[in-house]
C-alpha cells in the first residue's frame, strides 16, 4: 500500500435524469410525479444531511493472472476473472469506500410503510447522490481510471468485504458498519476497485495474455 487519505467533496447538483432512471420512471413526462421528485429534493436538502466523503488507498498490484483470475495486492488476494480482466495491463488499483452518511437512511424509513412513492424517490435520490460521489472521486484522480468493479458485482465476492472496510479504515473514517450478509449501513455507501496506470514491462509481474476474442 503507497498511500491512503480521506478526500470530501462539495454537494454536486442533482442529477434528475438519474434520480427518475433509479426510480424506474425515465422519461417521465408526469407532473404529479416531477413535483413529488421535486418535493423530495427540496425534504433531501433540508433534512438528510449530506456528507461527500472518501476513504481510499492506493494498492499495488504484485501479480495477476486472468486465467486464473488470482490477483495479490500484498494486502489483500483476491480470486475473481471479472476483476482480473479490470484491472488486465494496470499498475495498481484505488480501493475506495464511499458514503453520503446516514440522513437518507432514516427519509427512507419515514416513508416506507406510509408514502411508499416518496420512499422511492428518497431511494433514487440516494443512489443518485452516491454515484455522484463515486464519480467525483474517481474524477479527481490525474490520468483517467478504468471503470469501477464492487464486490458483489461478476465474480468477486460480496465476503470481501470485511477486508476491504479494514484496509480503507472505513469503520473509523466514516462510521460505515456490515451486518451479516456483508451489506453497508449506511446503505446508501459503496465499496469498489479501480485501476489506474500503465504496469511495467519488468517486476514480480504474474500476467497472462488476454484470451483471444
Amino acid at each position: 500500500m503507497t498511500g491512503q487519505g480521506i478526500k470530501s467533496f462539495d454537494e454536486p447538483q442533482f442529477n434528475r435524469r438519474e434520480i427518475l432512471r433509479y426510480a424506474q420512471c425515465g422519461g417521465c413526462t408526469d407532473q404529479t410525479m416531477l413535483n413529488m421528485m421535486e418535493e423530495c429534493i427540496s425534504e433531501c436538502m433540508k433534512f438528510a444531511s449530506f456528507s461527500y466523503r472518501v476513504s481510499y488507498c492506493h494498492l499495488p498490484i504484485i501479480s495477476l493472472d486472468r486465467e486464473t483470475g488470482e490477483i495479490d495486492f500484498d494486502l489483500l488476494k483476491v480470486k475473481s476473472r471479472d476483476l482480473a480482466g479490470n484491472l488486465d495491463g494496470c499498475a495498481e488499483a484505488i480501493l475506495f469506500a464511499a458514503t453520503i452518511g446516514p440522513g437518507i437512511d432514516r427519509l427512507i424509513k419515514k416513508y416506507s410503510g406510509r408514502a411508499p412513492v416518496k420512499a422511492l424517490f428518497m431511494q433514487a435520490i440516494g443512489a443518485e447522490r452516491a454515484e455522484s460521489l463515486c464519480e467525483m472521486f474517481c474524477s479527481s484522480f490525474t490520468g483517467k481510471l478504468r471503470p469501477r468493479f464492487s464486490p458483489g458485482f461478476g465474480d468477486l465476492a460480496l465476503s470481501i468485504q470485511p477486508d476491504v472496510l479494514r484496509i480503507v479504515n472505513a469503520s473509523k473514517n466514516l462510521s460505515i458498519t456490515l451486518d451479516d450478509g456483508f451489506l453497508m449501513s449506511p446503505s446508501k455507501s459503496v465499496t469498489a476497485f479501480a485501476g489506474r496506470g500503465d504496469r511495467v514491462a519488468v517486476g514480480p509481474w504474474l500476467h497472462r495474455p488476454p484470451h483471444p476474442t
